[in-house]
């Protein structure tokens, strides 16, 4: 029986519908199976929450630098099976760099382990980082091995008003590439974005500086000789990570680094008000969220004013354009299909043979 594979709950709206009559939820498989503070290391059931793993390794004054779109309320094994990754991905890199090693039981009905319970693991198949991100398709991910971090001392964030000259902002934006800075997480918001945020309608920067005191001090000390910066709550990391909201169109895309600095600042000032863009610099990747598709073409968004080599879903030159949202309508004329290919269709052969674990969801 095709099964609509799902963690909270909280993102069904993301990707190509699925076509299953059921839904398997992992909300209530939830749980701590083994946590070794000495090591750095936390096994916990898919169910879990990320709320709930902060409060497990807070109280060793650890934590688990994963702060993917959306709500704390999310899973673990959610997070994991898309590879959704937020600003902190800047500081401390993907999900599948703070895996160990994972369970899932396969489209055979076969339990199979990946992967380790310690940082150091042997050689072999890295089936862990093949699960990462295949939306549930080859396998139901039930357990989940992660590396943690101590938790910092201290943990700022700052903003920065950018002008509408693009001078100004490309100026400021080559000098923070180059500049020894190392920060937890960095963000360039433009204008709509700013505003949803309670930072008025000028395209802002945010970035966040963490570690010990004497750390943060210095970089905010060099960051400060760049530009005019402001304190800001840490409650602001949150309201931008449900930016999305129940917004209908969600678009990704990701460049090299270096071609964001030079268009940054026509990206930041040419976008209409209902389309909320962030940009993250030193990865190289922007999400384009848009307000309202009920009278637009979403993938319209793409073309707002960006000046960059890209029409499709997919590889183009240096440049990938991902869907992560759109009309249930408008995705067979975009991206019909993200896993057509011969070793894809291989690979989902040998591990769902029925083609029962979230079918669709990547594409036909």
């Amino acid at each position: 029986m095709p099964l609509r594979i799902a963690g909270g709950a909280n993102w069904l709206s993301a990707g190509r519908p699925v076509k299953a009559r059921k839904t398997l939820s992992l909300s209530d498989d939830s749980g701590v199976v083994s946590y070794v503070p000495g090591d750095l290391t936390l096994t916990v059931r898919a169910g879990t929450t990320l709320a709930d793993i902060e409060g497990i390794t807070g109280e060793h004054d650890q934590w688990l630098p994963l702060d993917p779109f959306g709500s704390d309320d999310g899973t673990i094994g959610a997070t994991v099976a898309t590879a959704s990754a937020g600003p902190l991905a800047t500081g401390f890199g993907l999900p599948r760099d703070l895996l160990l090693g994972l369970e899932f039981v396969n489209g055979r009905g076969e339990i199979v382990r990946a992967g380790g319970k310690v940082v150091k693991n042997v050689a072999g198949f890295d089936l862990s980082r093949l699960l990462t991100g295949s939306w549930g398709t080859l396998g139901i991910i039930t357990e989940v091995t992660v590396r943690l971090y101590a938790r910092p001392r201290v943990d700022r964030t700052f903003a920065v008003s950018l002008g509408r000259g693009q001078k100004s902002t490309t100026e400021l934006l080559r000098a923070v590439a180059i500049s020894p800075l190392a920060p937890f997480a960095l963000e360039i918001l433009n204008g709509a974005a700013a505003l949803s945020l309670g930072f008025g309608d000028n395209p802002t920067l945010l970035i966040r500086f963490g570690g010990n005191a004497p750390v943060v001090d210095v970089q905010l000390k060099a960051f400060s000789q760049l530009a005019r910066i402001e304190e800001v709550e840490h409650s602001t990391w949150a309201a931008f990570r449900q930016m999305d909201g129940d917004a209908g169109s969600v678009i990704r895309i990701s460049t090299l680094p270096t071609r964001f600095l030079g268009a940054a600042s026509s990206i930041l000032a040419d976008t209409e008000p209902r389309v909320m863009i962030s940009i993250n610099p030193r990865r190289g990747v922007m999400r384009l969220v848009t307000r309202d598709d009920r009278d637009r073409d979403p993938a319209s968004a793409v073309d707002s004013g960006i000046p960059l080599d890209f029409q499709s879903d997919g590889q183009v030159g240096d440049t990938s354009v991902i869907f992560e949202k759109l009309p249930a309508e408008v995705w067979p004329v975009v991206s019909p299909s993200v896993a057509s290919d011969a070793l894809s269709r291989g690979i989902k052969r040998s591990y769902d043979p029925h083609n029962i674990l979230n079918p669709g969801i990547l594409g036909d």
